[in-house]
Order: C-alpha cells, then sequence, then structure tokens
C-alpha cells in the first residue's frame, strides 16, 4: 500500500466513526512526520478500524510498573521510538530539575532483562541519556530490577531505567524508571516526565563508543553484583537452622544473577536449579503457554515435577525480572500445593517479627508496610508484635519505596522490618526501594529451615497464625478488557461503584466507601463523607463490617488490560478444633462475594 492510499483510508475510517478522534490524530502523525518514517510500511500493514484503534488510541501511559505494553508499531506499542521518547523525556526532566549539573554527573543506572528487544532497548536507553549530557552506568549483562534499584543507591545516581516488562508474555516489553532513592517514580516526576515525554520532536542520541569515549557511559558488572549478595548477610539473617532442601527455579530470567548467591552467602547449600530453565532465554521456552508468571500455579509445575524426585522442601521460582517471587510448600503428605502472596507475606512478617523479637534486634517502633488491596492478616500480624502497620498504600511497590523516602527523611529508616504486597512482592532490609525476589527467597529459606528443625509444614505454620488472629480469606479475579472498548467498559464499572454502588454484597451490608481518586471516605450508616489523606489512584474499596476487615477493592490494572477484584473475609477461631469450619465459611465468603460482584458488573452497560 501507498501512502496517498493510506492516508485517504484512515480519512475515510474517521469520516465514517470507524475510528475516534485521537487514534486518528496519533495514527496521522505516525503516518506523517519524518520521525515515525521507519513505521509506515507496518502501519499500511494494519490499516483496518481495530488494529489502529488499538495501537493508536492513546499513547502508552506510566502505570503501577512504569510504560509497559507490546512490541510493535504504533504509540501504544513499545518499540525503539516509544523507547526513545521516554528516554528522552526521562532526560529532558533530570535536566529541568538539575541546578549546576550536578545530576547529570551523578548519572543514571541502566539494566534490562533477558527478553528479545531488551538489550537493544538498554543500549538505545543509554545512547538517549548519553545524548542529553547525563552519565550512565550500564550493566554489561541482564540484571534484575532489585539489583537495578540497589545499583542507583549504591553508586549515587540519580536515578534507574530497566527494560523489562517484568512477568508479562515474551510479545511484550517495557521501561521502568526510577529516582534517587532507588524507588519508582512517583509524583510529581512521574507526571512531569510522562508530560516530557508527550513532548519530544527530536531524540538526541550519542553512538555507544562515543559515548564511552567520552566517559559518559561506564559498563558496570561485578562492582554492584558483589555488594547487593554481601548485604544479605547484614540485614537477612533471622535464625541459624539451615538444613532445608530449596528448589528453584529462575523460569529462564534474571534471578538466576542473584538467588543462587544470595542463598549460598546465607549458608544455604543444598540448592537445586534446573539446567534448561536456568538458561536466560526471553521465549520462555520451556514455560507453560510461555507466560512466566509464577504468581500462576501452572508457571511453576515443572519445578513442582522436578521437586519431588528430589526430595525438596519447597519449590521457589522468580519471574523473567526477579523482582517477584512465587512458592510452592509440601503439606505433611509431601504433596505441594501454591501459596498466595497474601498468605506468603504474612507469614514472612511474623516469621521476621518473630525472629527478630527473639534475637532481642526488633527495632523501636518496628514497621511493617503493605497496600491496601492486600490481606488484613498483615495487620494482624503486625498488632500482635506491637509493631505499626502501614497498610494503606496504593497498589505497587513504588509506594512501599516512597513510604520508606519519608523514614529516610525522619531518620527511622532502621524501624523498617518488611513489606509486601499480594501480588508476590516482598522486601526485608532499605537497601533495596523495589520488590526483591532475593529478599524473599533469603527470608523463606530460613522459615523452612526452621519449621524443618520443628517437624513443621509451611502449612502447619501458617494454621498457628490463624488460630491465635482469625482466619483471612482472600481471593482475586480478574477480568480481561482489551482494546479501547476494554478500557471504556472498565471506566464505566468504576463509575458504577463510585456513584451508584451495592448496598450489600453476597448477604453483607456495605459499611463503608472508599474512592482513592477522589479522596474521600464515605459512611453508608450515617451518610457522612470525610476526606482521607495519601496518593491518589484509581480504586474502590468497600468494607463489608465495620473495621473493614472483610472488604473488596477494585481496579483497573496498571500494567495489563484488566479490572482487578480483591476479595476478604474475617472469621474469628476461638481455637484449633474450630479453624478447619472457619475456613470453610471464610472460602465460601470471597467467592460468594466474587460472584455478587460479578453479577453487580454484569448490568453495567
Amino acid at each position: 500500500m501507498d501512502q496517498n492510499t493510506a492516508l485517504k483510508l484512515l480519512d475515510f475510517y474517521k469520516e465514517n466513526g470507524e475510528i475516534d478522534q485521537t487514534t486518528y490524530d496519533n495514527a496521522h502523525k505516525w503516518l506523517t512526520d519524518p520521525a515515525y518514517k521507519a513505521y509506515r510500511d507496518d502501519i499500511h500493514a494494519m490499516l483496518r478500524p481495530l488494529p489502529l484503534i488499538d495501537a493508536f488510541y492513546q499513547t502508552i501511559p506510566f502505570g503501577t510498573g512504569g510504560r509497559r505494553g507490546t512490541v510493535g508499531a504504533g504509540s501504544n506499542r513499545i518499540n525503539e521510538r516509544t523507547i526513545g521518547e521516554s528516554a528522552q523525556g526521562y532526560a529532558d526532566y533530570i535536566n529541568a530539575v538539575d541546578k549546576g549539573g550536578k545530576l547529570a554527573k551523578r548519572g543514571v543506572a541502566v539494566a534490562y532483562d533477558v527478553r528479545p528487544h531488551s538489550k537493544k532497548f538498554g543500549r538505545l536507553t543509554a545512547q538517549v541519556l548519553a545524548g542529553n549530557g547525563i552519565r550512565v552506568f550500564l550493566f554489561d549483562s541482564p540484571r534484575s530490577t532489585p539489583e537495578l534499584s540497589f545499583a542507583v543507591r549504591r553508586l549515587g545516581c540519580v536515578g534507574g531505567v530497566v527494560l523489562t516488562a517484568s512477568h508479562n508474555p515474551p510479545s511484550d516489553n517495557g521501561f521502568k524508571c526510577y529516582w534517587d532513592d532507588g524507588g519508582q517514580v512517583v509524583a510529581p516526576h512521574d507526571r512531569e516526565i510522562l508530560k516530557r515525554v508527550g513532548k519530544v520532536a527530536k531524540i538526541a542520541k550519542m553512538p555507544l563508543a562515543q559515548a564511552k569515549k567520552k566517559g559518559l557511559v561506564k559498563m558496570i558488572s561485578k562492582e554492584v553484583d558483589k555488594p547487593y549478595i554481601a548485604r544479605f548477610a547484614d540485614d537477612h539473617w533471622l535464625c541459624d537452622e539451615r538444613a532445608v532442601k530449596i528448589f528453584y527455579s529462575p523460569l529462564h530470567g534474571t534471578g538466576v544473577t542473584i538467588i543462587p548467591d544470595a542463598l549460598k552467602s546465607m549458608g544455604f547449600t543444598d540448592v537445586v536449579i534446573p539446567a534448561d530453565q536456568a538458561k536466560m532465554d526471553g521465549t520462555f521456552p520451556t514455560v507453560p503457554n510461555r507466560y512466566p508468571n509464577p504468581e500462576e500455579p501452572a508457571a511453576l509445575e515443572k519445578a513442582v515435577l522436578l521437586a519431588k524426585q528430589v526430595g525438596a522442601d519447597i519449590v521457589m521460582g522468580s519471574d523473567p525480572d526477579a523482582d517477584r517471587l512465587g512458592v510452592h510448600a509440601p503439606d505433611k503428605n509431601g504433596e505441594f500445593h501454591y501459596v498466595s502472596g497474601n498468605r506468603l507475606g504474612a507469614a514472612m512478617a511474623h516469621f521476621v517479627l518473630e525472629s527478630l523479637k527473639e534475637r532481642g534486634e526488633l527495632p523501636k517502633n518496628p514497621t511493617v508496610m503493605t497496600t491496601m488491596v492486600s490481606t488484613q492478616l498483615a495487620t494482624a500480624v503486625a498488632k500482635k508484635f506491637k509493631a505499626k502497620i502501614v497498610n494503606d498504600l496504593l497498589v505497587g511497590f513504588k509506594y512501599v519505596a516512597q513510604e520508606l523516602r519519608g523514614l529516610d527523611a525522619k531518620g527511622k529508616t532502621d524501624s523498617f522490618v518488611f513489606g509486601f504486597e499480594e501480588s508476590i512482592g516482598f522486601l526485608r532490609g532499605p537497601a533495596v526501594r523495589d520488590k526483591d525476589s532475593a529478599s524473599a527467597a533469603v527470608i523463606m529459606a530460613q522459615l523452612m529451615a526452621r519449621l524443618n528443625a520443628r517437624g513443621m509444614t509451611f502449612w502447619d505454620y501458617l494454621d498457628e497464625i490463624y488460630t491465635g488472629l482469625g482466619y483471612f480469606a482472600d481471593a482475586q479475579k480478574s477480568v480481561v478488557l482489551k482494546g479501547a472498548d476494554g478500557s471504556a467498559k472498565m471506566g464505566r464499572i468504576m463509575t458504577a461503584f463510585r456513584e451508584n454502588p451495592p448496598k450489600s454484597l453476597a448477604g453483607n451490608n456495605v459499611h463503608v466507601v472508599i474512592d482513592r481518586q477522589a479522596g474521600t471516605m464515605k459512611n453508608l450508616k450515617t451518610g457522612k463523607t470525610k476526606k482521607i489523606s495519601g496518593d491518589k489512584g484509581n480504586v474502590v474499596q468497600l468494607w463489608l463490617d465495620e473495621e473493614g476487615k472483610s472488604r473488596l477493592s477494585i481496579r483497573p490494572s496498571g500494567t495489563e488490560p484488566k479490572i482487578k477484584h480483591y476479595a476478604s473475609a474475617y472469621v474469628p477461631v476461638k481455637d484449633a478444633k474450630a479453624l478447619a469450619a472457619a475456613k470453610k465459611a471464610g472460602d465460601r465468603a470471597v467467592e460468594a462475594i466474587l460472584k455478587a460482584t460479578e453479577e453487580f458488573e454484569t448490568k453495567v452497560p
């Protein structure tokens, strides 16, 4: 198809109402602006309404995990142009807030994962930053997201970038940027960066060889690898037991660069790693459906089969950028079961607090952090140990990092003992300011060694916690809504929960409606609405009891075309004998809440 025909066809779709104005404007720009000339043939090939809308209906926003999407041509795609614009906008922001060139000299650390285009995008990012006079510390091979966060702090950088799509399919990639504390950018930085990204016309690039010669790009590796691993013995030692057989799979990702060494540094020598899944490969050839998300039980099914053969006590697996850790633990009969992020987080928080108390190392005013959609069991655990709980954070570990930055400012950094979110993201210690699979692996290895010494399973330990604090059932359900139509549907659903929420769900009266976008908390019984503090975000939460122990939270995903639902139900437990019945009641309750939510949403046009 020639260019004139393509433009006429685009006009035809617009005039007949088959594509919206934003799609038209973006596609027209990419077809006519010389800066996008390299993508014209790809756009010509997709000139049908639905593909055009999907590729151009928006410019990829910065969500909870940065900028992430399918690799291809278009403003709503990841490609050399959108990565280049991201890097240019980031560079423009750094230079805009720079005073005297100090930030540019401090530099930016850049890492990339194992995906097919990640190395290319990582080098492109380095070229753009260097082209704008900003020093770059570029890892010489794939590295994990937590090590990138560590590098920012270790090297005293103004920020960092990691090229990754985390646990998404091989077709995806992304650009995730950090600020000088090692945490992902939050307001106002994220908004200001995105604003500048949208204004990028020309991308300044310096060839890598030239940038190295000028001292603007420095390749890094062991000078960050070694201290990243060395810190575990300093801030992760919780018990002295080490008798545990661990089966760990990196799922072809960067976890192989950190977790084996982290475990070894802590004295764990009986670690089995499958050779095929230890090979870094961004197509994830041995993972079911090539979907390397350890939050999905199927992702580690091969690891579980092999673990049984070698008699492992625990199975652990990390996602491609190794910020998240999935766990399968055996019951008393040796059958492995997936452990949800909520259960893992609550159990690890309990173990960390319990161990620090036993060792006399619990800091003054210990603090546990989690998100508003994570289990309320964490709140009960924190209260048991008289720890402060920060449990109202928006989804995204950048908000844990932001809270940590607040502790830094008060000189109370050491009070932080543990942070997690239900999507299998965990962190112990302040050296890293993002989810850290190696941190979680080291904690879980110690917990399992302790339980082995006591003749207990992980599930026994969890039951002990429930018996003392009550049973908290948690379940999450995502509904995929793709493209512009899906995005519009999500908007209508969120509006319905805000403006006309259900008065009851599954027989539970709705007591409170929290709207984090408006920053309000409405008591449906009294009709009174009050302002609440905290970051603004597109989340609505319904309390199904007066304390909010049973609740429903709804939000659109920041990285995938999904609307997510988080249901929680609390059932008191009098004693160990009552636990089985409490579990059944709680599990039934959360399923009923999710079903009632689905019924409510089907009525939304």
